[in-house]
């Protein structure tokens, strides 16, 4: 025994900042990792889209050009047609979605009460 006397406040006032300081850290590592969580989902949804619509412009491009040529293209055998637009919209929408709802997840956990 050495004979030092802690008093009981010292003591939670060196300890409670300790775990204030702690609790700060984690808060802080917390939100950078969520940011950079949004911008790694983010940069995935643009790649993706940049990719499908360099896609389109290839095979519109491709349209044209056998539309141009002797004989023409007929229109039944034509690459972009309408209901390839229409699933291109109705995917883009649904991907919009599941990649808002995933950030929002990740965002805003929901507590367990518990």
């Amino acid at each position: 025994m050495t004979g030092e006397v802690v008093t009981i406040a010292a003591e939670e006032g060196r300890i409670g900042n300790a775990v204030e300081s702690a609790t700060a850290r984690s808060i802080a590592a917390d939100i950078w990792l969520r940011v950079a969580m949004v911008v790694v989902v983010c940069g995935i949804f643009i790649w993706l889209n940049w990719r499908v619509i360099d896609f389109v412009q290839q095979a519109l491009r491709l349209d044209l050009e056998r539309m141009q040529a002797t004989p023409p293209l007929p229109p039944e055998h034509r690459l972009v047609t309408s209901n390839v637009v229409m699933a291109l919209i109705g995917a883009t929408v649904v991907q919009t979605g599941v990649g808002f709802i995933t950030i929002t997840s990740y965002l805003f956990p929901k507590r367990l009460n518990g």
